[in-house]
């Protein structure tokens, strides 16, 4: 057979040093063979190229002239089961010994071979619960301070007047001058919308009033959700947000005048 009759390049595999597929490159016929012979370039084989398969790495096996196909989690972060550890793996092959591709979630967490997972010394499971616990009623104590700070309805005038901490204090001194027959005269006073009317003794008791009844409806309010939120799983996720009495930054005073008819 002539030189022409074989075609001038073939395509081959390329392989890295460890054997592994790479690419297809090209041969050289090689001018001095006979038989049609190829020059291969170096770290190929001349073979068919392995089969793709996602996740997985094609290997050459002289010995057997045949592909293996080895787990490829080149790239991927791992994390050592003695610490949490990050590593990237650099090697194809199943995972060694001592990895997992679970991150651990936090540093008291530890590797359960068994279970094959990250877990929780029961001990300490009960000491980030209780701790969340404390966090969580914190958050709910916050809630009731601030929603009796935002405001009281008084319904015989259809308005909402301030409760914030100095003009409770305000609200206090009033009172004491009632008592002690100061306060006879109407007060001109600020509501909450901005507009003015006369504060009566009468009014003041029907607010001050009125704010006793909201603090302890609240503190009732909060003791509920206490009790509830110990029993949730997952503490910090508790729904503290209902039963709470009305505020002149979530209820219009329409819609509360609407509600009290």
């Amino acid at each position: 057979m002539s030189e022409n009759q074989y075609p001038p390049t073939k395509p081959v595999c390329q392989l890295d040093a460890d054997n592994l597929y790479l690419h297809q490159t090209v041969a050289d016929l090689d001018p001095l063979a006979a038989d049609g012979g190829y020059l291969l370039p170096a770290g190929c084989v001349d073979t068919q190229p392995p089969e793709a398969r996602a996740g997985f790495a094609a290997k050459w096996l002289p010995e057997k002239a045949a592909w293996q196909y080895l787990p490829d989690h080149r790239g991927k972060t791992a994390y050592q089961t003695s610490d949490g550890a990050a590593v990237v793996i650099e090697q194809v092959g199943e995972l060694p010994d001592g990895l997992t591709f679970a991150p651990r979630e936090n540093e008291h967490q530890t590797w359960d071979a068994k279970a094959k997972s990250w877990v929780l010394p029961p001990a300490v499971a009960a000491q980030i619960k209780e701790q969340q616990q404390d966090e969580m009623w914190e958050r709910i104590k916050d809630k009731r301070y601030d929603n009796l700070r935002h405001g009281v309805y008084a319904k015989s005038v259809g308005k909402w007047f301030q409760t914030d901490d100095a003009t409770r204090l305000q609200y206090l001194a009033l009172a004491l001058e009632s008592v002690t027959g100061g306060f006879k005269k109407p007060v001109n006073w600020k509501t909450m919308d901005n507009s003015f009317l006369m504060l009566t003794p009468e009014l003041l008791r029907e607010i001050m009033q009125t704010m006793h009844d909201d603090e302890q409806a609240d503190f009732a309010n909060a003791e509920k959700h206490k009790a509830a939120m110990l029993k949730a799983e997952n503490p910090l996720e508790y729904d503290y947000s209902g039963g709470w009495t009305a505020n002149f930054d979530e209820q219009p005073a329409a819609e509360l005048e609407e509600a009290a008819k």
